[in-house]
């Protein structure tokens, strides 16, 4: 697809930018102020875009955007009630396996925020934006080894957790 402008680019990836900024933020509406910033941002900012990947540019765009709101903010918003529920996308499948699931990825999440915010960052660029080490190495401004030590970690200390309570019931 042909990029020709800034809408564009929003029509394409606005909806991710969205969901990971809500992931971080843990509230709806600052996750759209966030979005709007953004791409504010990105169009102050058309002259630093030096060909890198759409994408990856916007996603550190975004996360500088996170990280100069969190810095300001220093406050715990509570996760909007409702987050989870539209997050859901499973399809034809019994009530049962829906609701295990749900309360699954919700622990998920739970246990995410929990982590330390470099943690947390890496897991979800890579686990629930998809973006590959590289990418993430670029919009965290780290090198691709810390990238994926710090993943490797993240995962680990996340298992832990999952698997002791699932022993412990």
């Amino acid at each position: 697809m042909q990029l020709k402008s800034l809408e564009d680019v929003f029509l394409l990836h606005g909806t991710d930018l969205y969901r990971y900024l809500l992931q971080l933020s843990g509230h709806s509406p600052t996750a759209e102020d966030l979005v709007q910033d953004t791409f504010l941002k990105a169009y102050e900012r058309l002259e630093n875009y030096q060909g890198e990947k759409v994408r990856a540019w916007l996603f550190r765009v975004a996360f500088n955007s996170y990280i100069d709101w969190y810095r300001r903010e220093k406050i715990h918003i509570p996760t909007d009630p409702g987050l989870m529920e539209n997050l859901i996308r499973d399809t034809q499948i019994s009530p049962e396996k829906s609701c295990l699931t749900r309360e699954i990825r919700d622990r998920w999440f739970e246990e995410v925020r929990r982590l330390p915010e470099l943690s947390r960052q890496v897991l979800l660029l890579r686990d629930y934006c998809d973006f590959t080490y590289q990418d993430i190495a670029i919009i965290l401004d780290l090198s691709l080894t810390r990238v994926k030590v710090t993943l490797y970690r993240a995962r680990k200390k996340i298992r832990e957790v999952m698997e002791n309570e699932l022993q412990g019931m």
